[in-house]
């Protein structure tokens, strides 16, 4: 849409169904995975306008200008632009995905201690799903035409391999050609990269060559929960919840790791956020909680109640003695009952909001970089006779430096919670078991980052700083795969403000 209002006319080939925004049942092609650290492609890829916003969850988070830098202790880091370059993208990037915009920046709480900042903002859209959305105002496009049910199979070079020719595509059961001036490829990390090492087949010399690096450096983001957090300081904790704007958006502060003491402590990049212990879980320490599990548990509405709560700390079983210890430890004041009710509801009917808990405690959910390794690719099989599509084979690797970082990270955020007596951790497995607990907790293949990274060079990288294949003139790939390493930011928001820029960039050559 953003191509039609700089007056540009685009064709968009959806391989989904015109009759629905969302397929996650179908797959392009077949993949394979050599290990259970990814995400099947059902769950990770959807057919239909709009694509994977269909399965997205709307958290919407900037990158930080760290992610950009090289970074000693970060193999293979450094963009070939500086942020800035996508600082001009963001607001209307949020616009875009119904994140209102008009604030980017928040003034969080701070400290005269900066090894953690609590100034990293998440923001969440009203309205995730952008293919139903803005369903309209394609329909009415006169320069926008949407061609349901095209699937490319193949990205056909001309005679020299230095420009595209054509695409060829599947469409009710028949293969046909499509041409244009330029072509930008928006299928997803995976989907992108089958199709460019399909084509690298034919033309063994590109992309770097065959032990270049297309495929190569595949990460995503290592996530899950390794602690509690229990707070002193309540305001500390009433900041770091949900919170609505003056526009009526939705946004949340995190804990971060300062970008000095990342590099001093050489740490990856990664955040933290507040999830509610389920109140079925003593854990959480709270008699209003207790009682209010006992109360729905033994009138018979707490399956009603429960659908939409913050995941358990897998405790093996329910222990009501726990809970009579809660209530009996903690006296139940009607005041926090009626609260904690109230949160409860809340969480019940709402998208958002963290089930308050009158003791403090929380699950500290992290969300945590991985290093761009050239071992961590995908490769091709076979073309399949039915799908004229090659199987795609995923060997997506976790880094002792991965988990390394995120062990570590805690224990540097238990240190400063505790100077500042804001709160501290609580450990949910003993220090020998930390590392093999986010090891287990390690999955991804939604975020899809690095498989067509973008670099100065076409030996270390696959488009240049406009997104543009390095040596095919008028291919262009969107989407997180270019970027060359993912920080602690859930993509989508940087995806967009990218294909803004390239928008913009493309408008400017015609």
């Amino acid at each position: 849409m953003k191509c039609e209002e700089l007056g540009l006319k685009v064709a968009l080939l959806e391989a989904g169904s015109s009759e629905s925004f969302s397929d996650a049942s179908q797959t392009f092609g077949e993949v394979e995975y050599t290990n259970g650290h990814h995400a099947a492609a059902t769950a990770a890829t959807s057919r239909g306008l709009g694509g994977s916003t269909a399965l997205w969850g709307g958290r919407c988070v900037t990158f930080d200008d760290l992610d950009f830098d090289r970074r000693e202790h970060v193999p293979f880091s450094g963009w070939p632009i500086a942020h800035s370059e996508l600082h001009g993208h963001y607001r209307e990037a949020l616009a875009f995905l119904n994140c209102g915009g008009n604030d980017l920046q928040f003034s969080g709480p701070t400290s005269g201690d900066q090894d953690v900042l609590t100034s990293s903002i998440e923001r969440w859209s009203a309205h995730p799903a952008v293919g139903p959305f803005y369903r309209d105002r394609l329909r009415a496009s006169k320069d926008v035409t949407a061609i349901a049910g095209v699937t490319v199979t193949d990205i056909m070079l001309d005679p020299t391999g230095t420009h595209t020719d054509h695409l060829r595509v599947l469409s009710g059961g028949r293969i046909s050609q499509v041409r244009a001036k330029t072509y930008v490829l928006a299928g997803g990390g995976l989907e992108n990269t089958r199709l460019l090492l399909a084509a690298q087949r034919d033309w063994p010399e590109k992309f770097g060559g065959t032990d270049g690096p297309l495929g190569r450096f595949y990460q995503g983001h290592l996530t899950g929960y390794i602690a509690l957090i229990h707070f002193d300081d309540r305001q500390a904790e009433k900041a770091l919840t949900f919170q609505k704007d003056a526009q009526g958006y939705y946004f949340r502060r995190r804990l971060q790791i300062s970008p000095e003491t990342q590099c001093k402590n050489a740490l990856l990049n990664s955040a933290f956020w507040l999830d509610a212990i389920s109140i079925a879980d003593p854990a959480h320490g709270s008699g209003s909680l207790s009682a209010l599990y006992l109360m729905l548990t033994f009138s018979g509405l707490y399956r009603i109640f429960s659908n939409g709560l913050a995941p358990k700390t897998k405790s093996e079983r329910i222990d009501n003695i726990r809970h009579w210890h809660n209530i009996r430890q903690n006296r139940v004041v009607l005041k926090e009952f009626i609260r904690a009710t109230a949160s409860l509801f809340h969480r019940r009917f709402k998208r958002w909001g963290t089930l308050s808990n009158p003791a403090g405690r929380y699950l500290l959910r992290y969300h945590a970089e991985q290093i761009p390794s050239r071992e961590s690719r995908v490769f091709l099989r076979e073309r399949q006779a039915d799908t004229l599509l090659p199987v795609l084979l995923v060997d997506y690797r976790i880094n002792e430096q991965d988990v390394d970082s995120v062990v570590r990270s805690h224990a540097l955020l238990d240190q400063w919670l505790r100077d500042q007596a804001i709160g501290r951790l609580e450990y949910l497995n003993d220090a020998s078991e930390r590392a093999r607990r986010v090891l287990d907790q390690a999955f991804d293949g939604y975020h899809q980052i690095g498989l067509t990274r973008m670099s100065d060079s076409e030996h270390n990288g696959i488009v240049d700083i406009n997104c543009r294949v390095h040596d095919v003139s008028n291919l262009y790939l969107a989407g997180s795969s270019v970027f060359p390493a993912g920080g602690q930011a859930n993509p989508t928001l940087p995806a967009v403000a990218l294909a803004l820029r390239l928008a913009h960039h493309l408008a400017g050559e015609t």
